[in-house]
């Protein structure tokens, strides 16, 4: 089994070689992990929706083993944030990402991408009150836990992204 440095490696290869933020990138990782990537990542649920410690670990650990590099930049109204990028992009372009095809990884990846860290962190939200939490009421729960991001617009945007990704929502109503 390919070891979590190199998927995440062949994440921001997908990426073209860049993504910008800690919890976008854990959003990613959990998104893709929810379309079928399989790379055993585990998660809890903390202020941003789902997170997982060992993908923390493993970004460190990549960065260490000269996979990514992880820039910090500073913003004046926010602090902090990071940026990950390949070390060596060199490497030829994988077949797979885990246990899903590169250009649907990719796929997905760009359209996550594509849209507000914080639609990208509802989305994993409302995948997690759903399919984990089993919270049937997901949108009430949502709007008690960020509401200053659950507005009506963003949870649609969430929404529209989970569809866009193949993430079954039948289950969920808004």
């Amino acid at each position: 089994m390919e070891q979590k440095e190199d998927i995440i490696r062949d994440i921001l290869s997908a990426a073209d070689g860049e993504i910008v933020g800690r919890i976008r990138m854990q959003k990613i990782v959990y998104l893709l992990e929810q379309c079928g990537m399989e790379a055993g990542f585990d998660y809890s649920y903390y202020h941003y929706g789902p997170y997982s410690e060992n993908l923390s670990i493993t970004l460190e650990r990549a960065q260490y083993l000269d996979k990514t590099i992880v820039e910090e930049q500073n913003r004046s109204d926010t602090g902090f944030y990071s940026i990950f990028r390949l070390q060596n992009e060199n490497k030829e372009t994988p077949s797979a990402i885990g246990k899903l095809g590169y250009e649907r990884a990719k796929d997905i990846i760009t359209k996550i991408k594509n849209e507000a860290s914080s639609i990208a962190e509802l989305a994993a939200t409302i995948h997690w009150l759903v399919n984990e939490e089993k919270i049937t009421d997901w949108k009430t729960e949502l709007k008690r836990r960020k509401p200053a991001k659950a507005t009506g617009g963003a949870i649609a945007q969430a929404k529209a992204l989970l569809n866009e990704i193949d993430i079954p929502v039948d289950m969920i109503h808004a």
